[in-house]
């Protein structure tokens, strides 16, 4: 799995044992059942977490196989959260485990291969911990029911839907409205390692880091030119008008925040008008432009 600096593989890990404890108590199971169950929970945790970040409790004698734990969880809870959570740790199960189950394999992945579960993953904070590709897979030398496991979740991330989007552009576009900014620059950024000239994946890593600029003079300063660095890297080979327009605006959205510490404001004003001669009804250029003019005026 991938850690960041926010969402940790312990942090979720953590959280994917105390939801299942909880959900098998409300289970109508028998006692020994259900008490077999949550010991496999707990066998579950010290496996991979350490005594810092996980204290196993003990519910008697009553065990039952890793396997039946997770199905007997991911079949009986209508929690999307936990399944999807289920989703992204299934693997380290199977990993664990010396001889799969296959039967109930089957049958674990045939409710948590599904388009709600897979949704409510790329949806999550818990994304992160989800590796991007095969091939970081195979670097990271992990088993190859790592790459089987997590194939439907990339080729549901790959749909394009009906606004042209992918599901995970969508997905950032989201997060950018709602004010995610940080998790999206994250996220965008780790697909730029992948697809490095993505120009949709750019414009809102770009639009998140001018969300996130610093708050002093200096470093400012320094993110915006590394920015319109940045920014520039794809100016030249863009040819699609509407995401070259976005480019040229952030551009002058950059050039404009340089332009309060002494920088040029003639250049962010003509690359808001480059704006509205590529999409002459570029409303946010239009506005930047006005407002720029009223400031310049009230100044004399």
């Amino acid at each position: 799995m991938q850690n960041t600096s926010d969402i940790t593989e312990a942090l979720a890990l953590g959280t994917l044992l105390k939801m299942s404890e909880t959900a098998a108590k409300s289970f109508d199971l028998p006692t020994r059942v259900k008490n077999g169950v949550l010991n496999a929970i707990n066998r579950f945790g010290s496996d991979f977490l350490s005594e810092e970040d996980f204290k196993p409790k003990s519910y008697g004698s009553d065990t039952v196989t890793p396997y039946e734990m997770a199905y007997r969880i991911v079949s009986q809870t209508d929690n999307a959260d936990l399944k999807a959570l289920w989703y992204i740790f299934y693997p380290y199960l199977v990993v664990a485990s010396p001889h799969i189950d296959e039967a109930l394999y089957e049958k674990t992945k045939a409710i948590l291969f599904d388009r709600e579960v897979l949704e409510t993953v790329l949806s999550s904070r818990y994304r992160e911990l989800v590796y991007d590709c095969e091939e970081d897979l195979q670097a990271a030398g992990l088993a190859g029911v790592y790459v089987e496991w997590y194939e439907p979740y990339a080729e549901y991330r790959k749909e394009t839907i009906s606004t042209g989007d992918t599901r995970e552009i969508q997905t950032f576009k989201k997060l950018l409205t709602a004010g995610e900014f940080d998790a999206v620059e994250k996220g965008t950024g780790r697909l730029l390692n992948y697809d490095p000239y993505n120009v949709d994946v750019a414009l809102l890593n770009i639009a998140a880091k001018v969300a996130l600029l610093p708050g002093s003079v200096e470093k400012k300063t320094a993110a915006l030119n590394e920015t319109v660095e940045f920014i520039d890297e794809y100016i030249g080979g863009c040819e699609n008008p509407k995401q070259l327009a976005y480019l040229h605006y952030y551009r002058g959205l950059c050039l404009l925040g340089l332009a309060a510490s002494g920088g040029d404001i003639d250049g962010a004003k003509a690359e808001f008008q480059t704006c509205l001669d590529i999409t002459p009804n570029f409303e946010r250029a239009a506005l930047m432009l006005k407002a720029i003019d009223e400031k310049l005026s009230d100044n004399g």
